[in-house]
């Protein structure tokens, strides 16, 4: 039974690891990116901006999660979390900074 309840324990851990913070984003960028292509007929061809736009921030959404899981593996997911937070908003300041 105490095996039981770690296997669930350890699934529901699982989920939680995966959808974290980076991969959320990556999730609604995706989203973004399909709505733009489907608007582009419409548009006039402004939502390829918005597929421009998105395409890099899935990148480095991607390679932020990718160098977190990495380096913080054996850490509690809620360190994970909290790294990857703090991740993503070193990367947004410095694309503020550059780009902004």
């Amino acid at each position: 039974m105490l095996s039981k309840l770690m296997e669930e324990n350890s699934a529901k851990k699982d989920w939680v690891r995966i959808f974290s913070p980076a991969i959320l984003g990556v999730i609604f960028s995706i989203i973004g990116i399909i709505v733009s292509y489907a608007e582009l007929n419409g548009s006039g061809g402004w939502s390829l901006l918005g597929i421009i736009a998105l395409a890099p921030v899935v990148i480095i959404l991607l390679t932020v999660d990718v160098f977190v899981k990495l380096i913080f593996f054996r850490y509690k997911t809620a360190i994970i979390w909290l790294v990857e937070i703090l991740a993503l908003g070193l990367v947004y300041l410095l694309w503020i900074s550059r780009f902004g």
